[in-house]
């Protein structure tokens, strides 16, 4: 199955190399093939140097492309990781 989503990067740092890490980890646990792609740039989501291209402010919007038995379940994390702000902002000391 194959399944495609728009994703807002929403935290104040944006896409940056915790991120990165967190989204690898998570991808990592699955076979299916799971990319991210901004604009005509597209990430490998199981590849750390691949995600930290992907040069996502706060803001941007980024596709989310999953192909697999899993494709369901990737995209509802996935969409709770950006939805909750990869769980930042809480701990971010400026408004």
């Amino acid at each position: 199955m194959k399944l495609t989503q728009n994703l807002t990067v929403s935290n104040k740092a944006g896409f940056h190399l915790r991120v990165a890490s967190m989204i690898c980890k998570e991808a990592m646990k699955y076979e299916d093939e799971i990319t991210l792609a901004n604009g005509s740039y597209k990430a490998d989501c199981k590849s750390c140097l691949d995600l930290l291209a992907i040069m996502a402010p706060c803001g941007t919007t980024l596709s989310l492309e999953v192909e697999g038995e899993h494709s369901e379940t990737i995209a509802s994390v996935f969409t709770e990781m950006f939805e909750k702000k990869f769980w930042e902002d809480e701990y971010s000391k400026t408004e």
